[in-house]
């Protein structure tokens, strides 16, 4: 977690809405989803070619929450607003 930390440290400033892409594997058998978060906003979409929700992979969550929450902290935000998820459908 602390590399991705440390990615979005490096991208700069961060006034301005930006997306950082994750790929995550689930350990499921090999099966990968894409993560979009916008630090900014406290969003985190991600794209999963399978049904349900998030709460599938837990580790997936808790990891994404963590980074995001250190990056606030280590860039001095004092929002404490929640982290929104979102599932962005595909299609079949």
């Amino acid at each position: 977690m602390n590399e991705l930390v440390d990615r979005f440290m490096v991208a700069g400033d961060n006034t301005t809405p930006s997306l950082y892409f994750l790929p995550f594997n689930s350990g499921n058998g090999g099966h990968w989803l894409l993560v979009a978060m916008d630090l900014s906003r406290l969003m985190v979409y991600y794209l999963d070619s399978l049904p349900g929700d998030w709460s599938k992979y837990p580790s997936m969550k808790k990891t994404v929450d963590a980074a995001i929450l250190k990056f606030r902290s280590k860039k001095n935000y004092r929002n404490r607003k929640d982290i929104t998820w979102v599932r962005v459908q595909t299609s079949p």
